[in-house]
């Protein structure tokens, strides 16, 4: 296993419990979008941007994480339709 995975496995583990005891913690979201976001887990990682920015509108960071996800899965989509 990469270690680079167990970092971010780890990560995402204490989000999770962080999570657990506030699910209002915007920036607790936000982290959680952010590393779903590096584990490729785009669709994931919208879905936490959307319930961080619910909480918090006013994050532009979250907002950027949130487009980029967006654009990952329409390259993803664009390259899934040429291989046919």
């Amino acid at each position: 296993m990469d270690i680079d995975n167990i970092n971010l496995d780890q990560a995402l583990s204490a989000i999770t419990k962080e999570l657990e005891k506030n699910r209002d913690n915007w920036e607790a979201w936000a982290a959680k979008a952010d590393i779903l976001y590096s584990m490729g887990l785009y669709e994931n990682a919208i879905l936490c941007c959307d319930r961080s920015l619910a909480i918090n509108p006013e994050n532009p960071f979250t907002e950027a994480t949130k487009a980029n996800a967006i654009n990952k899965l329409k390259k993803r989509n664009e390259d899934n339709c040429q291989s046919f």
